[in-house]
């Protein structure tokens, strides 16, 4: 059974929590559970007791549910009360009892899925659901309306996340103005072993075709997954390992079309599942051609993978028990090309990716839980050979020279565990773990631009949250990691040996409270750390593939960033309406700047790794209503503005401007309509030797339907940029070559689980 948060009149609350009455002599006790996941209990619930006098009801005190769901007051006066609970994600409820009563309350509450986007797992292991900073996410019917070449495109347009682009298939989230390994992005909580955090023209090594759900934090994320992510991290869920399943064969099949490139889509998912363990298995294609612009074509935009994936899980759960685990081995093939432009049809340079990996995870749980509540342990390896070719090409485009001007052999290997506790002092429910990766780098090709590089790190992280009364609770934790690389000499860095030793300290401290009304409110305080990447301090030559010559600075420092997030959040019967501000201030921020010069042997534009105390405040504001059942309205804008602080205040590079979108979803029977029109306004506050560029509006259009009412069989038909509007990023470098972005796309989606 759960303890109650509060006691009789001598409360050191103070007399909001005091009863009305000094006759106290019944118990109320009962459970919450959540009403469509198989009874879970529902941990953390707000559960408020108000007692009838006279024609009103006057609140006469509150607790919090344990992690199994359980609450109880003690000394409640005979006669009519009402319960009130509310929790994250679920509809609020009321509950008339009277007392005296000589059983358990069972309580059940239904998701609310105008709150379904605010619990994600990944802001924190505790899995309370209590919002400490702003976050989102998308499940697997959204993915499946969205679904592109790449998670960028179905992510841009999310509050507070741009796109950087260079090409269709390399383009990555961007939050809150962050770039590169400022925003982690995860597959299953791990990092992927790929290369997209180091440059505009590396991809993402996971196909969209097999998330399930994609979970965003915004703000800094660096406590659970590593100190680097000032901006954010964004999760992408698979079922590679999974943990839910039923006997015999399910699965699934996807096949998307795209008129833009020409682009063919399949991806095919099955598992088999017994009483105690399952086997699966998936494979998916993609080929697609240059995209079209609403000018022409853009030579070197073009895709073609092949995923695959076999797995296992085992539940040997018994008795209360939790003990499940199992593996995963996936490979991906991948190869794309980068722009350009339309005035050099006579070369082109493409970029072939492979990746090997190799993931395991076991989870275990008492039958009883107490002090120690459960035991995570997760490991991932993975190899990576990456290369970029410059290729001469004949009037009719066949291959008539090829150049390998850059290659990367990468090996890593991280594992994490985590011990989730229970009560322990003062503490309610905390969370201790410990995390290990190390990886190899190695850098090869006419045109290596790095040294090689080899690094260890080795992390300690905590986490804690206790409620402070019935409504607020505290949240904080720490993260103490360290890290040693050395350099790899190679061909055109043969003397090149250097070593660096860094220490990272990173804490967050977060405050949430709940009040009358539906309004509830958060406040977060956190210091990140992130160390600084190879091209940034050894970088020196021509990255063609980048389109870019890069100069590093051996002698920067690492980043230390400290950030304020603020959190407020209405929530009504019939919609949501939440805004939040931050502002990080980084010591040493590294700023990757044009400089306004060329390369004369390779002709590339130089950039700078430059260091700058830097500053970035924003705000973003969005609101969801359901005025009909079937209807939905979304709204939101966000805006960030990023400056040096030691330099009268120049714009930092690549800052996403001002944007807002507004959404209209109508849902009648099987039908689904959705119309979209995102607003980006002009950039003219840009850094020394960077460009403009003018403000756009795009309609987006979508219509699908259920073929069937278990919704097993979806076809959507979606039109991005339906009236062909002619429109340059400002994040995009495609744009940095005067060329613009994709026109009119017509996407066809179908989706069959079985």
């Amino acid at each position: 059974m759960g303890s109650s948060l509060t006691s009789g009149g001598g409360s050191d609350r103070g007399s909001e929590l005091s009863f009305v009455s000094e006759t106290v002599t019944e118990r109320i006790e009962g459970r919450i559970l959540d009403a469509s996941r198989e009874d879970r209990p529902v941990g953390g619930a707000t559960v408020t007791l108000q007692r009838r006098d006279a024609e009103d009801f006057q609140r006469v005190s509150g607790t919090v549910s344990d992690r199994e769901g359980w609450f109880h007051f003690e000394g409640v006066d005979e006669g009519p009360h009402v319960l009130v609970i509310e929790a994250p994600g679920f509809g609020r409820r009321q509950v008339e009892i009277q007392v005296p009563r000589s059983e358990a309350l069972r309580v059940e509450l239904r998701p609310d899925p105008l709150w379904l986007e605010g619990v994600v797992t990944s802001a924190s292991p505790l899995g309370s659901g209590v919002t400490y900073q702003a976050a989102q996410s998308l499940d697997r019917t959204d993915l499946v309306r969205r679904m592109d070449s790449s998670m960028g495109a179905i992510l841009d347009g999310e509050s507070g996340v741009a796109m950087r682009s260079f090409g269709v298939a390399t383009a990555r989230p961007v939050i809150r103005g962050f770039d590169g390994d400022r925003v982690l992005v995860l597959e299953d909580g791990q990092r992927m072993g790929d290369l997209s955090e180091t440059a505009a023209d590396h991809a993402i090594a996971l196909d969209p075709a097999h998330v399930r759900r994609a979970e965003i934090v915004r703000g800094p994320a660096s406590l659970l997954y590593g100190s680097s992510a000032l901006g954010g991290v964004v999760n992408l869920l698979t079922d590679d390992i999974p943990t839910d399943w039923s006997r015999g064969l399910s699965g699934s099949v996807l096949s998307h079309g795209a008129t833009v490139n020409r682009s063919a889509t399949g991806a095919v998912r099955g598992l088999w599942g017994h009483d105690r363990w399952a086997v699966g298995s998936r494979v998916s294609a993609r080929n697609a051609g240059d995209v079209r612009t609403p000018e022409a074509r853009l030579p070197g935009t073009h895709i073609r993978s092949v995923d695959g994936q076999v797995g296992s899980a085992f539940d040997g759960s018994m008795d209360g028990r939790v003990l499940r685990g199992g593996f995963s081995l996936s490979f991906e093939d991948r190869s794309y090309g980068v722009p350009e432009g339309i005035d050099d049809p006579d070369e082109e340079v493409e970029i072939e990716m492979a990746r090997q990996s190799i993931s395991g995870r076991v989870e275990w749980e008492p039958s009883r839980p107490g002090r120690i509540e459960g035991m995570e342990a997760r490991i991932r390896g993975t190899t990576l050979d990456q290369r970029e070719w410059e290729r001469a090409l004949d009037p009719l485009g066949a291959v008539v020279d090829e150049d390998l001007e850059l290659e990367y052999l990468q090996r890593s290997l991280g594992a994490t565990g985590l011990l989730r506790h229970g009560p322990v002092g003062p503490l309610e429910t905390g969370a201790v773990g410990l995390e290990l990766r190390g990886r190899s780098l190695d850098v090869g090709g006419d045109e290596a631009f790095t040294p090689g590089v080899v690094d260890r790190t080795v992390a300690f992280y905590t986490f804690q949250e206790r409620p402070l009364t019935a409504r607020s609770r505290l949240q904080f934790g720490a993260r103490l990691e360290g890290r040693t690389s050395r350099t790899r000499p190679n061909d055109d860095f043969p003397g090149l040996r250097e070593s660096r030793s860094s220490r990272a300290i990173s804490w967050a401290a977060g405050l949430h409270q709940r009040f009358d009304g539906g309004w509830e409110g958060s406040v977060q305080f956190a210091r990140a750390h992130r160390f600084p990447m190879l091209e940034e301090l050894f970088a020196h030559g021509p990255h063609l593939g980048a389109g870019a010559y890069e100069v590093g600075d051996s002698e920067l420092e690492d980043e230390i960033g400290h950030g304020v997030d603020l959190l407020v959040r209405r929530s009504l019967g019939w919609g949501v309406v939440e805004a939040s501000a931050f502002g990080t201030l980084v010591d040493g921020f590294i700023a990757f700047q044009p400089t306004g010069r060329a390369d004369p042997a390779s002709g590339l534009p130089i950039f700078e790794y430059r260091a700058t105390n830097a500053a970035l405040v924003g705000l973003e504001l969005s609101g969801a209503v359901r005025p009909f059942d079937d209807l939905e309205l979304r709204a939101g804008v966000d805006y960030v503005r990023g400056e040096a602080r030691n330099d009268m205040g120049t714009p930092l590079p690549t800052m996403p401007p001002l944007r807002g979108r507004f959404e209209t979803t109508w849902e009648p029977d099987l039908w689904h309509f959705a119309a979209t029109v995102r607003a980006v306004a002009t950039q003219g506050r840009v850094a020394p030797q960077e460009d403009p560029t003018s403000g756009y509006t795009l309609l987006d259009l979508r219509i699908g339907r259920d073929l069937d009412a278990s919704g097993r069989h979806l076809v959507t038909l979606r039109i991005d940029n339906a009236t062909d509007r002619l429109h340059r990023d400002h994040l995009s470098r495609v744009e940095e070559r005067g060329l613009p972005m994709p026109g009119r796309n017509v996407n066809l989606v179908y989706r069959w689980l079985f």
